[in-house]
């Protein structure tokens, strides 16, 4: 299956995903400072809960055997199943909730290993060293297939139709001819910029809705003696860099449209290509404009993905020393300062005191936005990791953590009415419905070694040197592609 077919499937999968799970219930993105969403609970933004919901698990028959098996309460009782996870605070917990209902009701537990940092690079040391976790979850579909390819992996083919038809396109990255090598779990729009709607209100700052207008807000910013953008490429670990390349996706399809970036994915398109360094060089009018980021492409680097954020909340947010970043929606609040440190829910409530807009438009005639998905992918056939496996592929797999107002499912089945009164997914759905196309992560897709290799670290480079060094990062990028 070629790449360029993957991708588009994906961009229309989203959409629709994104779009017709939270339709009606949408509104509208923030427009202005006075704009604050729909009703949120403070943090994860999600509706107040008036009775004790019901357990977050299927009813049988599910249409999965071992599933079936396993909710009978009885037959897999006892059994332990360990999954490695990139998520960490906020998100762990939130990922814990959402099998806790499972573990209820059929007596397997979990052994969750969540890995702040070098998650890849630790299962990669696990897989090939022979001893892998029951189940891992992955963000790079090319690792996904290339792990299956090498027989590191169960084929999922066991689920049969059911997976693919409630998976329809997303589905399609992992697939390879026959082979299934995971289950599309969670879906992020990452064409979103997070924002202080309180202070943008006080000083009277528009909510941007063209580059040119972003650039504007940027110098007024700095005129006014702040810092416009909170940023970070530091990790987690080994995955240093990613974000950077967050933003040179972002600006390629808001340029370029989306079969100038497949043809990105797969090589067609260089990165020395003139459109490829454009993006470079905007992103880098950005990032390395003098006050615009404190500290520089150095501190942007040395700033832990964690952290960047924090001075937005100066005075309760009424003093930011930064006012904008460029991160999914998966960032907030479990990455906000009090929640990260206290392990409370944050007093900050999304939709009200921190806000999302849409990443702004660059070329009118290029009205696309970003998106990715992480995969679970199994490596011991058991029957109870299989039960687990196909429990993560219904939608009763991720609903506590959309209860949380914080997750996007993958399964088209999902009731449109779990995301009812969720912030952020109205604003997701909100951008996903406005855009003529998602094009999925590029550096997800593109193989493993440029991917998430020479395309994370020669960004790594390319900011240290405060974009001075286009020409040859891109260069090196193009080398390093596996002939």
């Amino acid at each position: 299956m070629g790449q360029k077919p993957r991708t588009m499937a994906v961009f229309a999968a989203v959409t629709v995903l994104i779009v017709g799970a939270c339709s009606p219930q949408a509104t509208p993105s923030p427009t202005g400072p006075a704009a604050t969403g729909p009703a949120a609970t403070a943090g994860a933004s999600a509706p107040a809960a008036t009775e004790a919901p019901a357990a977050a698990v299927p009813k049988v028959p599910t249409g999965y055997t071992e599933l079936d098996t396993a909710l009978d309460g009885k037959s897999m009782a006892g059994k332990s199943v360990n999954i490695q996870t990139q998520w960490v605070a906020g998100e762990g917990t939130n990922f814990a909730a959402a099998v806790a209902d499972f573990t209820k009701a059929t007596g397997i537990t979990f052994k969750i290993d969540s890995i702040a940092s070098s998650h890849e690079t630790i299962l990669r040391t696990r897989i090939e060293g022979g001893t892998p976790p029951d189940l891992a979850v992955l963000a790079q579909p090319t690792a996904v297939v290339a792990y299956g390819d090498a027989g590191k992996l169960v084929d999922l083919a066991f689920m049969g139709q059911k997976l693919t038809d409630e998976h329809p396109a997303t589905i399609a990255p992992v697939t390879k001819d026959s082979h299934i090598w995971g289950v599309p779990y969670k879906a992020d729009v990452k064409s979103t910029v997070w924002y202080p709607i309180k202070a943008f209100a006080a000083k009277g700052y528009a909510v941007p809705k063209t580059f040119e207008e972003l650039v504007t807000l940027s110098d007024k910013i700095v005129a006014d003696g702040s810092h416009p953008w909170c940023a970070s490429a530091g990790g987690p670990g080994t995955a240093t860099g990613w974000q950077l390349t967050d933003w040179i996706e972002e600006v390629v399809l808001k340029t370029k449209g989306l079969d100038y970036y497949n043809d990105w994915i797969t090589h067609k398109v260089k990165f020395t290509d003139p459109g490829i360094k454009d993006a470079f060089n905007k992103v880098g009018s950005i990032l390395f404009k003098d006050g615009y980021v404190d500290g520089g492409g150095t501190a942007i680097v040395n700033t832990d993905q964690k952290t960047p954020m924090d001075p937005m909340f100066n005075q309760d947010t009424a003093a930011p020393g930064c006012w904008m970043q460029k991160i999914p929606t998966w960032y907030g609040p479990d990455f906000f300062p009090d929640q990260r440190t206290s392990g409370q829910p944050s007093k900050y409530v999304i939709g009200t005191d921190i806000g999302i807009f849409a990443f702004p438009t660059i070329d009118p005639a290029q009205n696309g936005s970003e998106g990715s998905g992480d995969t679970v992918i199994m490596m011991n056939d058991k029957p109870e990791v299989r039960a687990v496996a196909e429990f993560l592929a219904t939608p009763e797999g991720i609903q506590n953590w959309i209860r949380a107002g914080s997750a996007i499912s993958s399964n088209t089945k999902t009731p449109a009415e779990w995301y009812a009164g969720a912030y952020k997914l109205s604003v997701a759905a909100d951008i996903a419905s406005k855009s003529a196309f998602i094009g999925f992560d590029a550096s997800d897709l593109m193989p493993v070694s440029v991917g998430q290799g020479t395309f994370w670290t020669q960004t790594v480079d390319w900011a240290n040197n405060n974009g001075s060094n286009t020409d040859a990062v891109t260069q090196a990028i193009d080398d390093s592609w596996p002939q």
